[in-house]
């Protein structure tokens, strides 16, 4: 794969939130965003209020509101996403508000049915500040609700090469926090390397204990076959998808307040 790119990024900046959008998210949405309406138990909560926390430019939030019947609270931290959001992803049933650092003042204790963030903690530098993340997310969702965390599968890593994308160097063991090259494919057919966070599985789940999601935990790791019932089987494409056969590229964590 050639690269044209290895510095760390920061979606702050208009130029690389734009770029974001021409990412070959294919993969991501088959294997991870296709399964939330699921993990997220949506179809059995008609009209519920969901927090999405880190929404990006909005693809995936608009995607939800029109699949499902919600209202859509959608934070980041990124002016830059925000207003690609508001001009390329409005819906009606869907606010973009740029975030506050880690606290949703705005929000009152239990106001919220459930919450999502996909892909964000692998952008968070700090494991303190992913704790003070979900600990808001835990006030703000009500007793019973759900919180699911969409990351890329920690159990493949040490370059793991997957449709679209190559998490970590050949061989390389990662602790967690630290910085893991990233390449990713654009959807015109070229590479970037972008640099993530790894975090692993106890990250996530001490802090989400933490934090009072103590209702039980439970894990979606979707491989291809698992796909057929749930994905728009368009999303398939003419590719082999051969490592996703059997290796589950991303892991929905799912909690409960």
């Amino acid at each position: 794969m050639t690269t044209d790119s290895t510095e760390i990024i920061s979606y702050l900046e208009p130029s690389i939130a734009d770029d974001y959008r021409q990412w070959d998210d294919s993969g991501s949405w088959l294997f991870g965003y296709s399964f939330l309406p699921l993990a997220l138990g949506l179809d059995r909560q008609p009209g519920a209020r969901l927090l999405d926390l880190g929404c990006g430019p909005g693809e995936v939030t608009r995607w939800l509101a029109d699949r499902c019947d919600v209202r859509i609270l959608a934070i980041d931290s990124s002016p830059a996403m925000i207003a690609l959001a508001g001009e390329h992803a409005a819906h009606e049933r869907v606010e973009y508000r740029l975030a506050e650092g880690a606290l949703l003042p705005f929000l009152t204790d239990g106001e919220l049915d459930a919450a999502m963030a996909c892909f964000l903690f692998t952008c968070v530098d700090e494991e303190e500040h992913i704790r003070e993340l979900i600990a808001e997310v835990a006030r703000v969702v009500r007793p019973g609700g759900r919180f699911t965390i969409l990351v890329p599968n920690p159990d493949h890593v040490s370059g793991a090469v997957f449709e679209g994308f190559k998490r970590g160097e050949d061989g390389a063991f990662y602790e967690p926090g630290e910085l893991m090259p990233v390449e990713v494919q654009r959807v015109d057919g070229s590479w970037t390397t972008i640099k993530n966070r790894y975090w692993n599985r106890e990250t996530y789940r001490t802090a989400l204990v933490k934090a009072g999601f103590e209702g039980g935990m439970k894990e979606l790791a979707p491989v291809l076959a698992d796909t057929e019932s749930v994905a728009d089987p368009a999303l398939r494409g003419d590719r082999a998808w051969a490592r996703e056969r059997t290796a589950a590229p991303f892991l929905l964590l799912t909690a409960t307040r």
